[in-house]
């Protein structure tokens, strides 16, 4: 038997984890000024209509990030990412102790405050505004890594932040573990981690460490950029109920939508108001599952979502995740390239839903390139980084069509951000208008190997 010993356990080096979930940007898409056929330049022109995809109308989306939940094709019962209820998730038996179930928050809202414990003082002093539902986030986190798991992925993080009641998209989760870890090296990583990352409203953070037995710790921080507040709004509802969305903006807004994905069928999208700041909408879940609720705003940098929520109806809330690709991603096989794999992508998740497949076109694949790498080099993710929204860009290159629109993605891989794409509402509703009939892709890829990803679409 081994002579006991004495000595001070051997720690881990500190291993530092940080995860950008999707980043969604907007949707919109309008119906332009015929052609003016004295233009002594329209010949030139392409044939058929390309569009301005300034923000009305319904499709010009755009996202980034990496994946978010994935959604099943239109009759999926469950949320994009979900197991039913007491169901395990992909690879949990068998794999040792697992987290406890989620439990459900009974309404969605922000802002959630809360009081830092003075352990986490010094990070969220750096970060920004505790909240009680991202603390419960960075919480699950840390329990993870104790029981030897990674951190959550980003469709799980984001899973697990509607389970905890927030509404807001794009979580950010940054974790540590080895150790011991003094607060200045803490300080100095998580300063780096900040300092890479753009906010255009109010960041709001949520802390959680731990140590184990041998002393090694664990800190996790989750964190979100909050362009919008949400009132109380159930997770869980009648068939048939009509549910009242009411939020607040935190940054100038010029338009809101409510967009809806039911348990089945295409995307909706329904009115909603605007004013002095005030978003208001209602709708009804009439049939039985779960509903996706996401509430678009034209800001500074384009359309994006800025709020979603999650509504059970007649149906228990599921406990644990599974994640789920999106249709299509098998598609990316045997591509020539990420514009390639993107392009093939988007048309079978087109013909998976009944629409034609988008004819690709040398014109927009120019265009969607110019704006891939214009993103990657801002190091954000909108449908204006600086050279204009899509209606100016397609109007500067004279590229003449009825309707247009674009997604706009930044992933891990072009799976993830065609994944990512599909699981928004509004963009899944974007990919799938009836009204295109062409597309481009641009896609290039930055140091890191991440893809920045534009889809401009015609017709």
């Amino acid at each position: 038997m081994p002579k006991p010993t004495s000595a001070a356990p051997r720690l881990r080096n500190p291993r530092e984890l940080a995860l950008c979930a999707l980043i969604l940007t907007g949707c919109a898409s309008e119906v332009l000024p015929p052609v003016d056929a004295s233009d002594p330049f329209a010949a030139s022109r392409p044939p058929f209509a390309a569009s301005h995809a300034a923000s009305h109308a319904a499709p010009y989306a755009s996202a980034g990030g990496q994946p978010f939940p994935g959604a099943a094709p239109r009759a999926a019962p469950q949320p994009p990412g979900a197991t039913p209820t007491g169901a395990p998730s992909a690879g949990a038996q068998g794999r040792g102790p697992q987290p406890p179930p989620l439990t459900w928050q009974p309404s969605t809202q922000s802002p959630q405050r809360a009081a830092p414990s003075p352990r986490d003082a010094a990070l969220l002093g750096l970060c920004g505004i505790p909240d009680a539902a991202l603390t419960e986030v960075a919480r699950r986190n840390v329990e993870r890594q104790i029981l030897g798991l990674d951190i959550l992925a980003a469709d799980e993080l984001l899973f697990t932040l509607r389970a905890a009641g927030d509404p807001h998209p794009w979580p950010r989760a940054w974790s540590v573990d080895g150790g011991p870890l003094p607060d200045a090296d803490l300080t100095q990583r998580f300063s780096g981690w900040l300092s890479g990352w753009r906010t255009l409203g109010e960041r709001r953070c949520g802390a959680s460490r731990d140590t184990r037995p041998d002393g090694s710790e664990v800190v996790a921080v989750i964190s979100i950029d909050a362009l919008a507040d949400l009132a109380p709004l159930p997770t869980t509802a009648r068939v048939g109920q009509w549910l009242r969305l009411d939020g607040a903006m935190l940054v100038p807004a010029s338009e809101v939508k409510l967009v809806l994905l039911g348990p089945r069928g295409e995307p909706r999208t329904l009115p909603a108001s605007l004013h002095q700041g005030r978003i208001q909408g209602t709708f009804a879940v009439d049939q039985p599952g779960t509903w996706l609720v996401q509430i678009l705003a034209t800001v500074s940098t384009g359309p994006r979502p800025v709020l979603e929520a999650i509504v059970h109806a007649g149906t228990a809330p599921p406990t644990t995740f599974v994640r789920a690709t999106a249709p299509g991603e098998g598609a990316a096989q045997g591509a020539r390239d990420d514009a390639d794999a993107m392009i093939r992508m988007m048309n079978a998740a087109r013909i998976s839903e009944g629409k034609p497949p988008l004819t690709r076109d040398p014109a927009l694949d120019a265009l969607a390139l110019a704006h891939a790498v214009a993103m990657q080099k801002a190091g954000f993710v909108g449908h204006d980084v600086g050279q204009g929204d899509p209606s100016a860009r397609l109007a500067a290159a004279g590229y003449v069509a009825r309707v247009a629109g674009e997604n706009v993605a930044t992933s891990d891989r072009p799976e993830h951000a065609h994944r990512a794409i599909w699981a928004s509402p509004s963009h899944r509703g974007n990919l799938l208008m009836g009204d295109y009939r062409r597309a481009g892709v641009g896609v290039v890829r930055d140091a890191t190997g991440r893809v920045w990803v534009a889809e401009l679409f015609a017709g």
